[in-house]
């Protein structure tokens, strides 16, 4: 691939795939990022016509594809400015980029949500709910600057130290759903059916077959009889919390919406059961005091996500990719057997 991509060194760092839609891989050429973007045919053409003027931009003719290097992306066209004073902390291509300045982060998004963010944050800050404190949405960037937070990643704790945090956590959480927030989105279950479905798609391509059971937690998750909607994290896990000896704040809230807090709940509990943590999950799950119906929406995350492995290139992502769906298929059982 070195050779194709003109490099010295190629290592691949991200993949994104969407079966017969989309291939994105960003690599380390040479030390540097890159991301090569393969498309239908048609795609392709008109993502070149966009970056060929550019001397970061170069045609694959040999994989159909167009190589991007950092920090031009056709997507994120703040890059660059954003990328002269601040320090890249996080970056998926053609989605969103994150950045550490003096005593602020600042998150570039593809679409123009940040400033509805911005909005969203301040909401919940004069409810009580602890998140970065937003400071501005610079709209020639898409970029919106947050204060820095003191705390650790609940997610660093893993393998030792998660239990003690559970029950807060799930007190922060049901504040967070109790709180009624103005602006929100509706969380729309069509749409999360759907991406279960696409999820499916690609756990069958990189190996996994998944179709019928994307297909028995659609129809579960239609069939429920839906709660009273509250406002939802949207993408709660342990790595969107940080803890420090008084306080836990809530991150990354790009998600939130109105929708049923059954999604949180079980979306955390599934981070929680693919990271090996059953006892942190279980006094989870009883802090929480949740219904057997809850393991519903804990199976749709594990294979919501089930890709994960093969996005971030784990060394054994084949395995562990059959693994979350397995564990998907488990939690299904599960939900069966105890609301029985």
């Amino acid at each position: 691939m070195a050779r194709v991509l003109g490099a010295k060194s190629c290592r691949p760092r991200y993949v994104r795939f969407q079966p017969g839609r989309r291939l994105l891989v960003l690599y380390a050429l040479d030390g540097e990022l890159a991301h090569l973007t393969i498309l239908t045919p048609k795609r392709t053409e008109r993502l070149w016509e966009r970056v060929r003027a550019s001397p970061l931009a170069e045609r694959v003719p040999e994989l159909g594809g167009v190589l991007q290097r950092f920090p031009l992306d056709a997507r994120l066209p703040g890059l660059p400015l954003a990328a002269l004073d601040g320090e890249l902390v996080r970056y998926k291509p053609g989605r969103r980029a994150v950045f550490r300045f003096e005593g602020t982060y600042g998150k570039l998004r593809a679409d123009e949500a940040g400033a509805a963010h911005v909005a969203v944050a301040s909401d919940l800050i004069a409810h009580g709910i602890r998140t970065p404190e937003p400071l501005e949405y610079r709209p020639e960037l898409g970029m919106a600057l947050y204060a820095e937070v003191d705390g650790a990643r609940l997610a660093t704790l893993r393998g030792g130290g998660l239990e003690d945090w559970m029950e807060p956590v799930a007190e922060t959480l049901a504040r967070l759903h109790a709180t009624s927030v103005s602006r929100l989105r509706e969380h729309s279950m069509e749409a999360e059916v759907a991406d279960l479905r696409a999820a499916a798609e690609t756990a069958n391509a990189l190996g996994a077959e998944a179709h019928d059971l994307a297909e028995d937690l659609a129809q579960r998750l239609t069939a429920l009889e839906p709660l009273p909607a509250a406002t939802i994290h949207g993408s709660f896990h342990d790595d969107q919390v940080l803890v420090a000896d008084d306080a836990i704040t809530l991150v990354d809230l790009d998600s939130a919406a109105r929708g049923d807090p059954r999604l949180d709940v079980g979306h955390f509990a599934a981070y929680l059961t693919a990271a090996g943590e059953d006892a942190a999950r279980a006094l989870f799950l009883a802090a929480c005091d949740a219904g057997p119906d809850v393991l519903v929406f804990e199976a749709a995350a594990l294979l919501r996500w089930s890709s994960l492995p093969f996005r971030d290139l784990e060394p054994d992502w084949r395995a562990t990719v059959a693994q979350r769906v397995e564990l998907a298929r488990q939690r299904l059982a599960s939900s069966v057997i105890t609301a029985s």
